[in-house]
């Protein structure tokens, strides 16, 4: 049916249906893959403030416990003279959260008696130093903890005490990534893939409505192809470029370029049968694939009615294959879910167009 391409050519929203999934991947892409976060940098940008009431004995065991810190945490040490020093300091975020050492901190390490510190946080913030500071406790118990019964074991002995860990790690990564931009890869590449898919069906659905039933069926069919052809193409380019991986440019692409036309399809397909009012399902599935892509964080950490979406429809199938994609591990794609997508959507618009074309005969 060239001559259907032809009329959907003359619609007001032709250039619209072809450019615009690519511009969203290429814009999103960009920039989220050009200014990847560092961890390592994020870890050592916390600032840890350390108020010091200890009195004694000489010389004091909060000193050497403070050195312990500053070696074995990732973080900038910062020492504060007292508690509303601290709590000015935290407040013009100055540091991102203080430890306060009691004054008897020396006297009850040295003893049988159990010690406590104080933790001050603050969740004005930033969103990396408030889930750090929300993990300092733990660590900080762990690392004072060793401290003290090392101290202790070493007062025991008669022997001088250690302040490092007991026990070191030889650490060891399966699957690492080649550049800083691969971390985000997996998460830019799913939200494109939903967001693309979503405004392309959406332009397609306006810019066809008006054509002969089975005309714009056939264009809701063919089109979806070569646009997101071009989009995912667009965004395997930026991916190889940023990630420095040009090995998985083919991989990309063809994942991109299925996933996106099956799920431009069953868009059609469902517009097509309840018009754009299903926008208020589709919508908010694609915004929420930060956290049902599991490219972020596991499904598990999402609050409990976004899990059991989650699974109930493996929507992270799409982010694990994505990041076996970018890191080598082992996933594929979810061909079934993707298949039968694609299955409903077009059986859904033909089957309209039909049912609708034999009924407007039949008046």
């Amino acid at each position: 049916m060239p001559s259907s391409l032809s009329d959907f050519r003359r619609s007001e929203l032709f250039k619209p249906a072809i450019i615009v999934p690519t511009v969203i991947m290429l814009v999103f892409s960009i920039f989220n893959l050009t200014a990847p976060s560092d961890p390592a940098r994020i870890l050592s940008s916390f600032e840890l403030g350390i108020v010091n009431e200890d009195i004694g004995p000489f010389p004091l065991v909060s000193s050497k416990a403070i050195k312990g810190i500053s070696k074995s945490l990732p973080f900038r040490v910062t020492l504060l003279k007292d508690s509303e020093t601290a709590r000015d300091a935290l407040l013009k975020g100055k540091v991102s959260s203080v430890i306060t050492f009691p004054e008897s901190f020396s006297q009850l390490a040295l003893s049988n008696k159990n010690l406590s510190i104080g933790i001050l946080n603050s969740q004005h913030l930033t969103i990396a130093e408030t889930q750090m500071a929300s993990q300092l406790p733990s660590m900080i118990q762990m690392a004072l903890s060793t401290f003290v019964s090392n101290l202790r074991a070493s007062k025991l002995n008669n022997q001088g005490s250690n302040a490092g860990m007991m026990v070191t790690t030889n650490v060891e990564t399966m699957f690492k990534a080649k550049s800083l931009a691969s971390l985000p890869a997996p998460f830019v590449m799913s939200f494109t893939t939903w967001m693309a898919s979503m405004v392309g069906a959406i332009l397609l659905f306006l810019g066809t409505r008006q054509m002969a039933f089975l005309n714009r069926a056939y264009v809701r069919t063919i089109v979806p192809v070569m646009t997101m052809g071009f989009a995912s193409f667009a965004l395997a380019i930026v991916v190889t470029l940023t990630t420095l991986q040009w090995e998985v440019f083919l991989m990309t692409w063809l994942s991109v370029w299925l996933i996106c036309v099956c799920l431009t399809w069953l868009f059609l397909g469902v517009f097509e049968i309840i018009g754009l009012s299903a926008l208020l399902i589709i919508l908010p599935l694609v915004q929420y694939q930060s956290v049902l892509s599991g490219s972020v964080a596991p499904i598990s950490a999402a609050p409990d009615w976004l899990e059991r979406i989650g699974t109930a429809v493996p929507f992270d199938a799409i982010g694990a294959a994505y990041r076996a994609i970018i890191f080598g591990s082992d996933a594929s794609l979810p061909y079934i879910w993707l298949l039968s997508a694609a299955f409903i959507g077009i059986v859904l618009s033909w089957g309209s167009a039909i049912f609708k074309g034999r009924m407007r005969r039949r008046w």
